[in-house]
């Protein structure tokens, strides 16, 4: 009669050790495979605005780059910023109100600030932070732990555009300005669509009234 040898209880031991984590894999991998199809699914299902132009994709089930979109104006939008783009300045020259521009552009943290005087046209940009140095540093370390953190807001960058050009009748200048705004959330995703808030641009003509008239306050650091 053959009696079955016990396994020693230390062998047991480092036997069950040993495929322990293999019995919890399966369970993980399913997981993991779940929660893919579920972005793929709200990614699909997500009807998409007809105004928007991707312009760079990273990956739709699974995320390998970052996504920039533009968002182009609507109609009424459109007339929105016919409406508030432009404004007159009897009585200034062209290089008078091109200097006006610039300054003004720098008295709103625009830099650089570039003038081409044979086309009449000012450019420039401002890059600001949207959250405290704090916040970043708390969401980097949280994004460590927990990949699936929604985006916020990060920083943003907006340029100015603006143009210079004889009124009707030679009397003064008109100046249009544009202003066009690029947003970047904590995954590093990118929208950019043109600012519509006329309270922007009406500030704007008004620094450059004041840099015309010489009230302009120079920006404090």
């Amino acid at each position: 009669m053959v009696t079955a040898m016990a396994l020693p209880v230390q062998q047991r031991a480092t036997t069950q050790f040993f495929y322990y984590p293999r019995l919890r894999l399966r369970p993980l991998w399913r997981s993991v495979c779940v929660s893919a199809g579920v972005v793929a699914i709200l990614g699909a299902c997500t009807t998409p605005d007809p105004n928007e132009r991707v312009t760079g994709s990273g990956g739709t089930a699974v995320k390998y780059s970052s996504r920039q979109v533009s968002v182009d104006l609507t109609d009424s939008e459109r007339n929105a910023l016919a409406a508030m783009r432009d404004h007159s300045f009897p009585g200034s020259t062209r290089e008078q109100a091109l200097t006006a521009v610039a300054a003004a552009l720098k008295s709103s943290g625009y830099a650089p600030v570039t003038v081409e005087k044979d086309t009449a046209l000012v450019e420039a940009g401002r890059a600001e932070v949207l959250v405290p140095k704090w916040r970043e540093v708390l969401r980097g370390v949280l994004k460590t732990r927990i990949s699936m953190l929604p985006a916020k807001p990060d920083h943003q960058y907006t340029a100015a555009l603006v143009s210079v050009r004889a009124a009707e009748g030679g009397q003064g200048v008109i100046v249009r300005a544009r202003f066009d705004n690029t947003v970047w959330d904590s995954n590093g995703d990118a929208r950019t669509k043109t600012v519509l808030a006329r309270g922007d641009y009406e500030a704007f003509f008004g620094k450059v009234s004041e840099a015309l008239n010489g009230t302009l306050a120079p920006r404090q650091p």
